[in-house]
């Protein structure tokens, strides 16, 4: 039975106040948004147990659908402020697709023992229910209601705009986040359109040159922050937030633009219609200038800003679902991304962001990518100057046709329509470590890491464009960085598990791979409670080293052409340079998805002279 704490936790030189809600360390008070003291006070008061990720939920966010990202999110910035204040590194456990874990000492104080308390100026938050995005709601509220709303904002039909001495124009504003917008009032099955939006806003500003937006993914993660705080760690000038209010037959925007530096509030509006009258306006409201956040709009960018994606408001939730999935980069969510961007198809037809959406997806699934060029084709006919589109199509010409100058253009064509668009950048940053421009491809990754720095996605493929180039302290660096802010990334672990094997540090490249099976469900048990860390493997490595882990992980022959690249790779580390090249063949001639990285990839230094290696990169116009 787990023995009863007082209100007030003691653990190293920090006091948690459970009750009120405040943590102090030493006689000051930490700033900290009342969600990460929520989850800190959960951790604590069962400290040295497995919390689980649905218990957390549950419970900070009870009555409320939120992302797992979320909780990924306010765990990270717990640990940076308690690192910051001195805090012992793991204090806060990560336990692989399950939960967190506190292991500090923890002690129960008595109001007594409190002598003396600091007061320091406070700052009120008033915590909002988090906006919920639900694919399976039956309404047939059109999504033109976020289009309309975005409009307002920046329109000429509104009850009361002011402009304080800013614009994006001025050297102090060329970034800004947009907010999930907090929805007030009665009507909760509206709440989801907070983060519907944050998202409109954010995909049509992305489209102006001159402005830097950060992508929807990395601010909806900072939607109960407070303002200012959220827009230091999104790294912008101004943050832009508001509220929405239906009443009855009517709905209310209240907005305001912060600049970050000093909190200023350098404009703010208040706009309120009918809901009937939402599509009459859109039309009208489409090219209007957007006072604010940029002056002067080229015409491709006024008819960005008007553009309608969908009308059917079912067919953009599950679209934003979907993307929210397929930001996860693992299976699961893959496979959970291609079901919801197909429903949001057949609830919408002429919806083309859900076209590309389906077809991002079914390009990581190489036995369904056949039905990628037909998605693409259909999403550029529906929308001729959609980036994302453009953008999917170089992906798919680079993985599957090797057509690197036709996806190098299309990677520009996308970025010259949406220089924001963060995805372009990193597949572009893709194909150019595939072609051996390592230097090129770090520029344009610095590009989308500038875009969304809070990426763990973005940071762990920094670190293997590192890899790619030797660099091997720099890449450790990057997954190092991407596994503070997703501890389950599966990608960032088996990339540290290739950067240890060219390092020597084979115990370290063993741990990492069996870390990230565990992750991908590979193996059941927790390998902790096993006591095997290195899960089935480390048995085999105690006896027989690199070699006995390799033959363990790769056993006899390869049963499916998915594996050939994987053999290559073990028998390259090897030294059996002739079976090594017998593999890449293999997977090369089945078009194999790895096999684009064959120039790339470091494991195969040792073969670059050969005459067959030379051969594969002629075959594969890489050379």
């Amino acid at each position: 039975m787990r023995e009863e704490f007082s209100e007030i936790l003691q653990f190293g030189e920090f006091r948690l106040d459970t009750r009120r809600k405040v943590l102090h360390h030493g006689d000051m008070t930490v700033a900290m948004p009342l969600k990460e003291i929520q989850v800190l006070s959960i951790l604590v008061r069962q400290r040295g147990e497995l919390v689980t990720k649905e218990e957390l939920l549950n419970e900070v966010w009870e009555d409320s659908y939120v992302e797992e990202s979320n909780l990924s999110r306010h765990i990270y910035l717990l640990r940076k402020t308690l690192k910051e204040l001195g805090a012992a590194d793991g204090l806060i456990e990560n336990v692989p697709r399950r939960g967190y874990r506190f292991l500090g000492e923890v002690r129960g104080v008595e109001a007594g023992e409190i002598v003396l308390e600091k007061h320091t100026r406070t700052r009120t938050m008033i915590e909002f229910q988090d906006a919920a995005v639900s694919p399976s709601t039956g309404r047939s509220r059109h999504v033109a209601v976020y289009a309309v709303i975005v409009l307002l904002l920046f329109g000429s039909i509104f009850l009361g705009s002011t402009y304080l001495g800013s614009s994006a124009q001025d050297p102090g504003i060329s970034s800004v986040a947009v907010l999930p917008f907090r929805t007030l009032g009665t009507d909760q099955n509206m709440s989801h359109t907070g983060v519907g939006l944050a998202d409109i806003l954010t995909t049509r500003l992305s489209t102006i040159k001159d402005l830097k937006i950060r992508p929807a993914s990395a601010a909806t993660a900072f939607g109960d922050q407070d303002t200012v705080e959220a827009g230091k760690l999104l790294q912008v000038d101004a943050v832009l937030e508001g509220t929405i209010v239906y009443v009855g037959e009517r709905v209310r925007v209240t907005a305001r633009l912060v600049r970050v530096r000093d909190a200023t509030v350098v404009w703010s509006g208040e706009f309120d219609k009918p809901r009937r009258d939402e599509l009459q306006l859109q039309k009208d409201l489409a090219v209007q200038i957007v006072p604010v956040l940029a002056v002067n709009l080229s015409g491709l960018e006024r008819e960005a800003l008007g553009r309608i994606y969908t009308q059917n408001a079912d067919a953009y939730e599950l679209y934003i679902r979907g993307r929210y999935e397929w930001n996860r980069r693992n299976t699961s969510g893959i496979i959970e991304s291609q079901r919801l961007f197909r429903n949001a198809i057949a609830a919408d037809p002429g919806f083309a962001l859900a076209y590309v959406g389906l077809a991002d997806s079914l390009v990581m699934s190489q036995p369904q990518v056949g039905e990628v060029p037909g998605l693409i084709a259909k999403a550029l006919e529906l929308d001729p100057n959609l980036a994302e589109a453009y953008a999917t199509r170089g992906f798919y010409q680079m993985f599957y046709e090797w057509e690197w100058q036709r996806a190098e253009e299309s990677f520009k064509r996308s970025l010259e329509l949406n220089p924001n668009y963060v995805t372009g950048h990193h597949w572009y940053a893709t194909l150019l470590a595939i072609k051996g421009e390592t230097a090129a491809a770090k520029s344009e990754m610095r590009a989308a890491l500038d875009l969304n720095p809070l990426s763990h996605n973005l940071l762990a493929d920094f670190g293997q464009l590192h890899y790619f180039s030797g660099e091997y302290a720099e890449a450790e660096k990057f997954c190092l960085k991407a596994l503070e802010l997703d501890p389950d990334f599966a990608f960032a672990h088996e990339y540290l598990h290739n950067i240890y094997l060219k390092t020597g540090e084979y115990e370290k490249a063993v741990l990492e791979i069996a870390k990230a099976d565990a992750i991908n469900g590979a193996f059941p048990g927790d390998v902790q409670k096993l006591g095997e860390p290195m899960g089935k493997f480390g048995p085999a490595f105690r006896k027989s080293g690199i070699n006995g882990y390799l033959e363990t992980r790769y056993p006899g022959t390869p049963t499916s052409p998915e594996s050939f690249y994987l053999y290559a790779t073990k028998h390259a580390l090897a030294g059996d340079n002739a079976t090594a090249l017998d593999y890449l063949e293999k997977a090369t001639d089945a078009r194999m998805f790895l096999s684009a990285f064959v120039k790339a990839d470091p494991v195969f230094a040792r073969l670059r002279g050969e005459p067959r290696y030379q051969q594969i990169l002629r075959k594969m116009r890489l050379m």
